[in-house]
């Protein structure tokens, strides 16, 4: 996908009762140069001080000129603007006030012209002088009656439909744009790290212009940006692309200060030879490699499970991961892969997810049904390695029931699929904990070579975020303290990267020799926090992130600070945010949500755990304090919704909100496994009553079963009962449908507050 980029402005103008815009030059140039260098756009020299006409037949292209079906089309104009019988206008040098229509170019117009090049994605920036006329309402409408037009009109623009338009306007109505204030503020929106780390590919419309009206308010005008979509590319806005976005993206389990390393070290040169050698073994593991490895190569399917046990830290994650990177190579190094392998991270997601995963694997679509996923992998002729991470961390913060569905759903998936291989991490505290002779026990595992532990906290000392940092250590003053660090983490090596963090923060006074025994994961985690983020602030953000649900939390759109400021009374901002992904870079990792945003969470879940334990016993209701905060927000955000359109409702606050008014509880479902006589000995949960709205639910689950067995038959029947839609809630839901300008129609479904909604389809 391409982009291109026009800029035009009107400086000057012939008409006296027009007063000259000084500004009008440096906007063209500032947002030029960010979408041309920054964001990778191509165009045109910016035109400024043209006629209307010059303007017209420039933007118009030659004859037979028109865009690929691929590009991204970005127009940015900057001057003065006008309003009359509800028609807006941009004033170019030789425009008339009194005769818009004869001597100024409509916005309708433009939309038109780029519409007659082929335009499919459009963007619209109206930075106009005065106040708010060409603001996104009032574009909005002009374009809307053009967007109808063109819709009843099809055989004139067949293959050139705009599948995404979207309009940004400097200030809303009755106010003054300042002059500058807006080119500035949109180019230090998409150059912030607020908009979208370096996990993003994109930066969503919404976030940008909330920036823009951050900055904007702290430049002390009054000015507001607003924006409008009126059609929606079904991947999302393309327009934005993030400038910090890399190709080659760091994995997904390191800490954001070793992602940044990461980042900094991709930009060199790399070896050829590095990526031919072998993954690392992690320290102390090999054997414990070599077993899982021979478990994936076993030539007839073992029938279950095998679990990869031991306490937090004890490094279940880094061996699982270990072991996918060791396929992932070995596969590579043949011409015929012998096996396919999945690694799924399960923490805060659900059975579903995993389901979806494993479908998108297959490539099959991701709501596959879990019955026909199966009949499709029992027809696989070579082994399928699943590695599922973070099963005891499956479901919302303190959920035991999620992971023992988790567990149930992969013994019936390695009983019944004769060429899966499965293997998991689970917590051996954890109730319905599997009994399987094949286990790799972390907790019992001694190590061998003590000295390896010692080598491993000597680099860490050295480099604690990963290869490429320094800590300032010299290699004397490392290998002395290697072996203090080793004794006091007792061998968890979670521990040993805590202590290796709180001492090579600056400053930071090395405990009395003989002071300590062992460390608990809990004891480290604050030692290390109270080093290196004394900050109250720091503190209060961190702990939101412990109690939020999913990927995380998302800075843009501020979602992430204005909830926590809720929670605790504070006046938290962007700059506190920055603290936090500064200090405690460490203890922070970086992800992406459903909507393509970087999100932020604990980079471990014994991090969460030990801040959600200490914010209990300070608070006992801090979950019931962050759902009102999350409640208020969606207040206000849906108010706003309603006074500016187009705005969307926060994704978090759409897929979460719902889990923290049940307490992280899901909606009951019906269980994607089956019992199994074969299946590893599972201690399993009492026989649950079921309510009217999970008896709905669970006839529902039959009906799709009968309907799925029932094989070939009419073919307008069969599509009739794929498409057809059952929703079941023990209260009436309101329903309400809008149809759009191209004719698609929505269906939006609101259960009662507090019930469940179950929507399938067939």
């Amino acid at each position: 996908m391409s982009g291109l980029f026009f800029a035009a402005g009107s400086a000057d103008y012939e008409h006296g009762e027009l007063c000259e815009l000084g500004g009008v030059a440096g906007d063209l140039e500032r947002v030029q140069e960010l979408f041309t260098r920054t964001l990778g756009y191509g165009g045109a020299p910016a035109l400024l001080n043209e006629s209307a006409g010059t303007l017209r037949s420039t933007l118009g292209g030659e004859p037979h000129t028109c865009f690929y079906a691929d590009d991204t089309v970005v127009v940015y104009y900057t001057g003065h603007g006008d309003d009359m019988n509800g028609r807006h206008y941009l004033l170019c040098v030789d425009s008339d006030p009194d005769r818009p229509a004869a001597t100024a170019l409509s916005t309708e117009d433009l939309v038109r012209l780029m519409h007659e090049r082929g335009a499919r994605r459009l963007l619209l920036i109206i930075d106009t002088c005065y106040a708010a006329i060409g603001g996104a309402e009032s574009v909005s409408e002009a374009a809307r009656s053009m967007a109808l037009e063109l819709g009843q009109r099809p055989q004139l623009y067949v293959g050139q439909g705009l599948t995404a338009f979207s309009v940004i306007s400097a200030a809303r109505d009755h106010e003054r744009a300042v002059d500058c204030r807006f080119s500035q503020a949109l180019v230090q929106a998409v150059s912030s790290e607020a908009c979208g780390g370096t996990r993003a590919g994109r930066l969503l419309l919404e976030d940008v212009v909330d920036h823009i009206n951050r900055a904007l308010g702290e430049s002390g005008t009054s000015q507001h940006a607003t924006h409008a979509t009126l059609l929606s590319d079904p991947e999302g806005h393309p327009f934005f692309p993030n400038p910090r976005h890399t190709d080659d993206t760091p994995p997904e389990h390191i800490s954001l200060a070793e992602q940044r390393v990461w980042v900094m070290s991709r930009r060199a040169a790399e070896r050829p030879e590095a990526k031919a050698s072998a993954p690392e073994v992690p320290v102390g593991r090999a054997r414990d490699l070599a077993r899982l490895e021979a478990w994936s190569d076993a030539e007839a399917a073992p029938r279950r499970w095998l679990p990869i046990t031991g306490s937090p830290g004890s490094g279940k994650s880094t061996l699982l991961r270990a072991l996918a990177q060791r396929l992932a190579w070995r596969a590579g190094a043949q011409p015929v892969p012998p096996a396919a392998h999945l690694l799924v991270d399960l923490r805060h997601r659900h059975v579903e997810d995993l389901v979806s995963a494993i479908a998108v694997s297959e490539g099959a679509p991701p709501d596959t049904p879990p019955e026909q996923l199966e009949a499709g992998l029992r027809t696989r002729v070579t082994p399928f390695v699943l590695l599922v991470d973070g099963v005891e961390e499956a479901g919302a913060p303190g959920d035991a029931a999620e992971p023992a569905r988790v567990a149930r759903f992969l013994s019936g998936l390695a009983a019944r699929v004769g060429q899966m291989r499965v293997i998991a991490t689970w917590h051996p505290a954890r109730d319905g904990a599997p009994r399987s002779p094949d286990g790799v026990d972390l907790d019992r595992t001694t190590e061998d070579d003590k000295s390896a532990l010692v080598d491993l906290a000597t680099r860490l000392l050295l480099a604690p975020d990963g290869p490429g940092s320094d800590s300032g250590w010299t290699p004397e003053q490392a290998r002395e303290a290697a072996p203090g660090v080793v004794g006091r983490a007792g061998g968890n090596q979670l521990v040993l990267r805590l202590e290796v963090l709180r001492l090579t923060t600056p400053g930071a006074q090395p405990l009395p020799e003989g002071s300590d025994g062992s460390l608990s994961v809990p004891e480290a985690f604050r030692r290390a926090l109270r080093a290196r983020c004394p900050d109250l602030g720091v503190h209060a953000l961190l702990t939101g992130l412990a109690f939020a649900h999913g990927t995380g939390l998302p800075w843009a759109g501020g979602l992430w600070q204005d909830t926590v400021s809720r929670m605790y009374g504070l006046a938290l901002t962007d700059d506190d945010v920055r603290k936090v992904l500064e200090c405690a870079a460490p203890f922070v990792t970086e992800a992406v949500d459903s909507a393509g945003r970087s999100v932020y969470r604990l980079h471990h879940e014994a991090y969460a755990e030990a801040l959600r334990t200490e914010a209990l016993e300070a608070q006992p209701d801090s979950a019931e304090r962050m759902l009102e905060a999350l409640e208020e927000e969606a207040r206000k955000r849906e108010e706003h919704a309603r006074r500016e359109p187009g705005r969307f409702t926060d994704p978090y606050l759409v897929e979460h909100l719902p889990r923290h008014r049940t307490g992280g509880r899901r909606p009951p479902a019906p269980d994607l496994s089956a019992p199994d006589l074969s299946a590893p000995d599972l201690s399993s949960p009492e026989p649950a009553q079921h309510a009217p709205g999970e008896l709905a639910q669970l006839l529902h689950h039959l009906l799709m079963r009968q309907i799925q067995g029932l094989g070939e038959m009419v073919p307008t029947l069969r599509e009739l009962l794929r498409t057809s839609i059952l929703i079941t809630t023990s209260k009436t839901p309101s329903i309400e449908s809008v149809q759009d300008t191209q004719g698609h129609k929505r269906v939006t479904v609101r259960a009662a507050p507090g019930e469940s909604l179950h929507v399938t389809e067939f």
